[in-house]
C-alpha cells in the first residue's frame, strides 16, 4: 500500500524558502513517506480519509473512537451482531449499554490534514535534508582549529546519522492529536 504523504514537496519548498535542489528532490519522497509514517504512529491518527473497524469498550454509555473526525458511522454493533442505537457527538458516541460491554464501530474518518500536522511534517523533512554531513556520517561532535581559530559542533542526537526522525519537539506536535479517554470511576 503507497504511503499517502502528510505534506508535499511544495510544503518543505515553503520551509525552506527555496526550490529542492536536485539531490534535495530526488530524496524528498521517501522522507515525506516516513515522516509522515512516523508522526501516524506517535499520534494515533491517520488524518487522511479511511475506514476503520474497531471493538471498543463503553464508557459510561459512551464509545471513544480512535479516529477523528468522523465522517460516517457504517454500524455499531454487539458482539453477538445485534445492531446497538446511537447518537454521534463531535466526541463520542452515546449507547444505551453499560460500562462493562463492547461495541463494535465500522466508520469513515479523515479528511483535510490539518496545518499543524502538514506544517510539521514539511520542517521535519526539512531538517533532515539539511543535516550536516558529518552529523550524518554519525558523528556526535566535531572541531576544526585553523591557527588560533576553532570552530567545534555538536551534532543534536536526532540528526546523527541522517536518518528520519521526530525531534522532541515534533513528537510532543504528535501526541498532541492523541485520543484522550476520561475514566469513568464507579463507587459502590
Amino acid at each position: 500500500m503507497a504511503v499517502v504523504q502528510l505534506a508535499s514537496q511544495e510544503d518543505v519548498e515553503a520551509a525552506f524558502g527555496r526550490d529542492l535542489t536536485p539531490e534535495e528532490k530526488a530524496r524528498v519522497g521517501a522522507i515525506l513517506d516516513k515522516a509522515s509514517e512516523l508522526f501516524r504512529l506517535a499520534s494515533g491518527q491517520q488524518f487522511t480519509p479511511g475506514r476503520s473497524t474497531s471493538r471498543i469498550k463503553v464508557n459510561g454509555g459512551r464509545v471513544f473512537l480512535r479516529q477523528k473526525p468522523v465522517t460516517v458511522i457504517h454500524t455499531v454493533t454487539d458482539d453477538r451482531g445485534s445492531r446497538i442505537p446511537f447518537e454521534l457527538s463531535p466526541r463520542w458516541l452515546t449507547v444505551p449499554l453499560g460500562s462493562h460491554e463492547f461495541v463494535n464501530v465500522d466508520y469513515s474518518h479523515g479528511g483535510d490534514v490539518p496545518d499543524l500536522v502538514r506544517l510539521t511534517i514539511a520542517d521535519v523533512t526539512r531538517q533532515v535534508l539539511s543535516i550536516n554531513p558529518n552529523a550524518a556520517e554519525g558523528v556526535t561532535q566535531y572541531s576544526a582549529t585553523t591557527g588560533p581559530f576553532t570552530d567545534q559542533y555538536t551534532y543534536a542526537t536526532w540528526a546523527q546519522g541522517g536518518a528520519t526522525r521526530l525531534a522532541p519537539d515534533d513528537l510532543a506536535v504528535a501526541h498532541s492529536f492523541r485520543l484522550r479517554v476520561p475514566n469513568v470511576w464507579v463507587s459502590s
